[in-house]
């Protein structure tokens, strides 16, 4: 005897693996952000400028980016709720290629973070923000190449159209601001407003390709 829960539907996919993980995520970013911006106007760090303010929250980005993928690859179960995967085993299947994603965004926000908080403006002496932050790059880097050794063919194709594309943003909008600068049409990038400007390119062409190969869709 088939019952009427049998007959209901259940919830829509889009709704458990879009809309859902979204409002977390959104909710989880808007937290971070509005901490991290009271903090800052605390005064507890000090009279950091914009650009480093802009900084500090591309790197928790980053950084929340990160934690995320290490939550789900440390428990699936979660994980499968809320990263947009088929289930459990996919997770479970991606476990080293996702674990060593997740803690190259952890350490590349990280870098960026320890980068904006430092001497003068910030409280971070400045040798111990270049360790920080060198330690920081250097070993997401590597990491990245393991990531890329790890990865099957498809995921491979979709790193080097990534890459590719980052050379091209970047050409476009850094050697822009470079050339009306250069020209006095505009101020030149501080070194800073640099570096948050190669992370926001990258990550924009990370999630341009992913959804361009339709792999943002709910699965």
């Amino acid at each position: 005897m088939m019952t009427i829960e049998d007959k209901t539907p259940g919830t829509p996919k889009w709704v458990r693996k879009l809309l859902i993980p979204g409002l977390i995520g959104a909710v989880a970013g808007f937290a971070a952000s509005t901490g991290t911006l009271a903090f800052l106007d605390s005064g507890a760090v000090g009279g950091i400028g914009e650009s480093a303010t802009v900084a500090v929250l591309v790197g928790m980005l980053y950084a929340l980016i990160g934690l995320g993928m290490g939550v789900g690859v440390a428990n699936p179960r979660i994980g499968a709720r809320f990263l947009n995967v088929e289930d459990e085993d996919e997770l479970r299947e991606q476990k080293r290629m996702l674990g060593l994603s997740g803690l190259a965004m952890l350490l590349w926000g990280a870098a960026l973070i320890a980068l904006a908080l430092a001497a003068p403006g910030g409280p971070v002496p400045a040798a111990v923000a270049l360790a920080i932050g060198a330690g920081g790059l250097v070993s997401g880097s590597l990491l990245s190449v393991a990531v890329y050794r790890a990865c099957d063919e498809l995921m491979r194709a979709v790193n080097l159209e990534a890459g590719a594309l980052s050379y091209g943003l970047v050409l476009l909008v850094a050697g822009g601001w470079a050339m009306l600068a250069h020209l006095g049409y505009a101020a030149a990038p501080a070194p800073l407003d640099l570096l948050t400007l190669l992370y926001v390119l990258v990550l924009l062409a990370s999630f341009i390709v992913v959804g361009r190969r339709g792999m943002l869709a709910p699965r």
